[in-house]
């Protein structure tokens, strides 16, 4: 095993030695550059899915105040009391037959 690392270190660094390759000048840098340009754009997708999120987190902290104000409103100002839903429910004697039922 050690035998085997030492060989492959001395390939590696007989590689590293002999590394006689043109470096890259000028030109090679202008036609890279040439060739990134032609390199034709990528479509951008369609905006529609995207939009409708952004405006769906734009706008919910505004919707959650209003629900949070109206649940609040109409908590005060008491809309829906329990006798006028039991009045909207039932005709008039069957709530006067209930009460009469709890009161004795």
């Amino acid at each position: 095993m050690k035998k085997e690392n030492e060989k492959i270190e001395k390939a590696l660094a007989a590689a590293y030695r002999d590394r006689t390759g043109p470096e890259p000048g000028e030109g090679w840098e202008l036609s890279v550059m040439r060739s990134i340009r032609n390199i034709p754009d990528v479509p951008e997708k369609a905006p529609g899915p995207d939009l409708v999120g952004k405006l769906f987190w734009e706008i919910c902290p505004a919707a959650c105040a209003v629900i949070v104000f109206l649940a609040i409103a109409s908590y005060r100002i008491n809309v829906a009391p329990a006798d006028d839903f039991a009045r909207m429910v039932a005709p008039d004697n069957t709530i006067e037959m209930m009460l009469a039922d709890t009161n004795g």
